[in-house]
């Protein structure tokens, strides 16, 4: 329950928790402000005057009372509290928001029992600072809390020291300072991504670093909690080359009462301006502009999104970072899917990569407690209802069609549903002759109108949406008593959906109505919790791929990541560098994946290759064996001298001539100029995923060397708040006795595998021409295809195991190099004044911040740690039954899980553990994870009865059975979803390789005990032996 585009009358804005300031605020009657707060007016001349208003209203409103023919149960029809609450009847929920109204719904809000007020009061007003800083990407420091931040991120004018010799990794010119991290971009000039370039994005014309940074209220309304988060924004660092007195900061207040505008600005500007706000409209001594935008929510992010900040009065010709705050739970105002869509809709519009958005949200409290907070003691939440009727009949005409005294408030928690629902109960039958229409509509004595809904999230149902929506989470902040949430979510410069999500989709069927009129009024569709509970749902997970022919977005998102990465992330400097001896230099990576795309389409389509020096040098990459490099798989031969490379314009020019060739075949395969068969479609399932894989090696390549830049788009880590927030959630957890926990496996019988023989593809022929994948998928049979050593489906028999339920962490390594003297420092280490740090894409991270992580090393070393332990590594089929466990960490890519560049670096690994709010008929879990790693397996990558060499790509899998390779499951945080959900993936690494990111857990035979540690943890959270499991 909160307005969306209208604002709240209030007296006074709130002047609790008002931090100290170094001037006094200035006299009203000393100023010398003659005109109004500056006001971008997008609503006046747009048509959409207030009579106009009313018009849309009357219509929406005579057509909620006419009503479906056909009563909609709100969740399920076998539930009798559900059918008591059947309606066919609704009023639009804006007829709450009148005049009077928001005098009401400024009231409630101030009741004791409503409790969404003053827990999102109590975020703003502690968190007000660290969430000012990082909404526009800075660091929170250790300024505000204890500790130092050296002891967290490494130091700039601390020089690397190379703690072992043997270290290949390690550098002796020091580890990134930051300084480094903002030149030399290939992005900065002719191939840019923010001037127009061949790489710009739709909304990045422009350096964002250009112009002051915009925050954005949606539905601003009093203020009276915002200023809380405005009195943080004094803790924004100048920008760089600013003039000294330029607002750090300009808000804009954005709402459809244009005269509530202007008086809460003005009060704000009143109360929060100081000495140097005298004559200008900021506050905070002119850290902070203060503005108002006249406009619908769909107008002011149109605006926007078209560079509009950038050229008001304000915005002086700059448009900085931008955050949209979306406070008051608004969110609940829509049903899940809508919320999904208006997401995704507001970033697309609006935001560009890197840009964020503020977003409040009321969890799945304990019914009682949401049940109270919509039916508060005094009844303002009752008359607040009531007034909507009276409102209502104000816009039929005002002749008492409505009359408030004959309906009363009914009201209910919908637990399972995650909702609060309100309806108007007529108190007896009535007849109601509406304007221009030709028949009288009659209503029943206990007839139910519902007038609104308000929904709740628990943490499985708010990731799913923000995953939809194509949002990253940075932050996410919750009041003191655990109640309601502020996330801090941002646009991505690229995203990959979850392959499923953690909630089900719903269908209404046989009960009159279309999907649509069902969808926000039983169940939201998709994004419940309950996952298909309701008036004949049908329980449907959400799948977001098929792996059968990728879509066009595929390659779309895949582009951009790749560009990510090659063109924000390596300085002209590091072209011709090997950060890995065992690898080319990075400028060959560039090349390869356009050129072993085109390769394959010109091979398999028997056209002409579009680069032929291209195909030869840049075919196939390197894999010398790590203890004999002469020993080597086929390869390209390589340029040797550095004037004999392309250069990166032509090598760009090439990469843009092969996304053309792609986007070719999809075109002719919808006007019917090319047969799509399995063939097709598996090809440019093969060249797409083999980009993939190749993103990530670039980039465990790249983590290896000081000289690399942070990824453009994406909000750099807060190293010490996430250092306490992870310490924090480890200890709740279990500790040391979670890190101990094993989990025990019968023995039993598993499948590896599954059946896709490329031999039979040519049976499987798309007859209708289609733009739409799914439509040609469906032609093909739906395919799920897979790399040759998936296939084919065989049985594998384990005997009974013990396995660590967490990976090894760094923490555990470093305790056992400590305690071995054992000088295999992994590579993913580098030591700085002998205090081992962890190497990121961000720079050397503190083990104080990365201890919790799961360790990256080679096999050998991990099996090294596994026999100290009194273990070893799990084989391919034990690590299989694990991960397929009901009770395993479910290490796929779920929204919440650590694949897909949701982080870009590991985080620590989490077990599954309850969701609050969880539906009444059932006990839901998060997935837990292990932190975003691939996971060693002892088993060799061999032959098996059954391979057949791939059609397309025949050295795929057989080039590599020499001994040297193990197999390595899962995914890591670099791995795309498609490829980290997908259960028969099987990767491989030679065992000596430590440059992966890869970890390991150990098992333990039947025989074979635990190692005991010098210090016996408590156990009173987790025990280090469960039940057995048959899986």
């Amino acid at each position: 329950m909160a307005p969306t585009a209208t604002a709240a009358t209030t007296p006074a804005l709130d002047a609790g928790a008002a931090p100290a300031v170094k001037s006094k605020p200035v006299n009203s009657n000393t100023s010398t402000l003659t005109s109004t707060p500056p006001l971008v007016d997008l609503y006046s001349g747009s048509g959409q005057s207030s009579q106009k208003s009313d018009e849309e209203l009357r219509k929406d409103i005579i057509k909620g009372l006419q009503g479906y023919k056909t009563y909609i149960v709100p969740g399920s029809v076998d539930n009798i509290e559900d059918r008591h609450f059947a309606f066919r009847r609704t009023l639009p929920t804006t007829i709450l928001y009148s005049e009077r109204g928001l005098l009401l719904y400024d009231r409630l809000v101030e009741e004791p029992e409503y409790y969404l007020w003053s827990a999102e009061k109590n975020i703003l007003e502690t968190h007000s600072k660290d969430i000012a800083l990082r909404i526009f990407g800075h660091q929170t420091g250790a300024q505000s809390h204890s500790g130092n931040t050296d002891d967290i991120v490494h130091n700039d004018e601390q020089q690397q020291q190379n703690h072992d010799e043997s270290n290949n990794s390690s550098s002796s010119n020091g580890w990134p300072h930051s300084a480094e991290r903002e030149k030399e971009k290939w992005g900065d000039h002719k191939v840019g991504r923010h001037n127009g370039g061949v790489n710009s994005e739709e909304g990045m014309d422009g350096d964002q670093g250009v112009g002051c940074a915009s925050l954005v209220e949606l539905g601003a309304g009093s203020l009276r909690k915002t200023v809380h988060l405005i009195r943080g924004l004094e803790g924004i660092p100048p920008r760089p080359g600013a003039d000294k007195d330029a607002p750090a900061v300009q808000y804009y207040a954005l709402d459809l009462d244009k005269a509530e505008l202007v008086r809460t600005l003005e009060q704000l500007h009143q109360q929060e301006a100081r000495k140097a706000d005298a004559n200008d409209w900021t506050v905070l001594d002119g850290k902070v502009g203060i503005n108002g935008m006249w406009a619908t929510y769909d107008q002011g992010l149109d605006f926007i999104g078209k560079g509009g900040l950038a050229q008001t009065k304000s915005g002086s010709g700059g448009d900085g970072k931008r955050c949209l705050v979306w406070l008051g739970s608004s969110i609940g105002n829509f049903n899940r899917r809508g919320a999904a869509e208006f997401l995704e809709t507001a970033a697309k519009s609006s935001l560009r990569p890197g840009d964020t958005m503020l977003i409040s949200v009321d969890r799945r409290n304990k019914p009682e407690a949401v049940a109270k907070a919509y039916h508060d003691a005094n009844g303002v939440t009752r008359d607040f209802i009531l007034e909507g009727i009276r409102h209502a009949d104000h816009i039929l005409g005002g002749h008492g069609i409505l009359d408030p005294a004959k309906f009363e408030y009914k009201d209910r928690y919908n637990n399972d549903e995650g909702r609060h629902e309100s309806y108007y109960r007529s108190l007896c039958d009535q007849r109601l002759e509406l304007p221009g229409t030709d028949e009288p509509i009659d209503i029943e004595e206990g007839e139910l109108i519902h007038v609104e809904s308000s929904y709740k999230y628990n943490e499985r149902e708010i990731l799913d949406v923000f995953d939809y929506a194509g949002l990253r989470v940075v932050e996410r902040y919750s009041d003191d008593k655990e109640l309601y949430d502020v996330w801090l979510v941002e646009r991505p410069g690229f995203h990959f959906s979850s392959t499923r999500l953690m909630t089900g989709s719903r269908q209404d069927m046989g009960m009159g109505l279309t999907v649509e009129q069902a969808n926000g009024q039983r169940g939201s569709w998709e994004f419940d919790s309950d996952g298909g509970a309701g008036s004949n749902g049908i329980e449907e997970p959400t799948v977001h791929s098929t792996w059968g022919m990728p879509s066009r977005s595929d390659w779309e998102q895949l582009w951009k990541a790749w560009d990510t990465v090659t063109l924000t992330m390596i300085p002209k400097r590091m072209l011709h560098e090997k950060p890995i001896d065992l690898r080319h230099i990075c400028l060959f990576y560039i090349g390869h994946i356009p050129a072993f795309c085109d390769i394959m389409l010109a091979r398999n389509l028997n056209e002409p290759h579009l680069n032929d020096h291209f195909s030869a040098i840049f075919e196939r990459g390197i894999d010398p064996h790590v203890d004999d490099e002469t020993q080597c798989n086929p390869h390209s031969e390589v340029p040797t001298k550095p004037e004999d490379w392309p250069t990166l314009d032509e090598l760009l020019d090439y990469r843009a001539k092969v996304a053309k060739r792609v986007e070719g075949i999809y075109d002719d395969v919808a006007q019917g100029k090319r047969v799509c068969d399995r063939r097709l479609a598996r090809l440019l399932w093969l060249t797409l995923e083999h980009k993939a894989l190749h993103l990530e090696t670039l980039l465990y390549m790249l983590v290896q060397s000081p000289n690399t830049l942070a990824p453009e788009g994406f909000t750099a880590p807060d190293w010490n708040t996430l250092a306490r927030q992870w310490d924090a959630a480890w200890e709740r957890q279990g500790g040391q006795a979670a890190q101990d926990h094993v989990l025990n496996f019968k023995a039993a019988e598993i499948t590896l595998g599954h059946n896709d023989d490329d031999a039979q593809d040519s049976k499987f022929v798309a007859s209708r021409p289609s733009s739409n994948v799914n439509e040609v998928n469906d032609q093909l049979g739906k395919p799920e295809f897979g790399w040759d050593n998936e296939s084919p489906a065989r049985k594998v028999w384990t005997d009974a195991f013990s396995i660590s339920a967490l990976p090894i962490t760094n923490g555990q390594y470093l305790d056992y190099l400590q305690k071995t003297g054992s000088k295999e420092t992994p590579p993913s280490w580098v030591y700085v004044a002998n205090d081992p740090r962890v190497k990121t894409v961000y720079g050397a991270v503190s083990m104080k911040a990365a201890q919790h992580w799961p360790v990256q090393a080679s096999a050998a070393q991990l099996e090294a740690f596994a026999k100290w332990k009194g273990g070893r590594l799990p084989s391919h089929a034990e690590l299989r039954r694990f991960l397929d466990a009901a009770s395993g960490p479910n290490c796929t890519d779920r929204p919440g899980t650590n694949v897909g560049f949701r982080n870009w670096h590991p985080v620590p690994p989490a077990l599954s553990r309850p969701v609050s709010g969880s539906p009444a008929h059932v006990q839901q879990h998060l997935p837990g994870h292990n932190g975003g790693v691939w996971e060693w397996t002892s088993t060799p990558f061999s032959d098996y009865e059954g391979f057949k060499p791939s059609a397309l790509y025949p050295g795929y899998s057989a080039d590599f059975f020499d001994g040297k390779h193990n197999v390595v499951l899962g995914g890591s945080w670099a791995t795309t979803p498609s490829i980290a959900g997908r259960r028969t993936f099987v990767n491989s690494y030679q065992a000596a390789y430590p440059y992966v990111f890869a970890g390991a857990r150990v098992v333990f035979d039947q025989n074979t005990q635990v190692k005991p540690r010098s210090l016996s943890p408590s156990r009173s959270t987790v025990t280090t032996r469960s039940p057995v499991l048959s899986a």
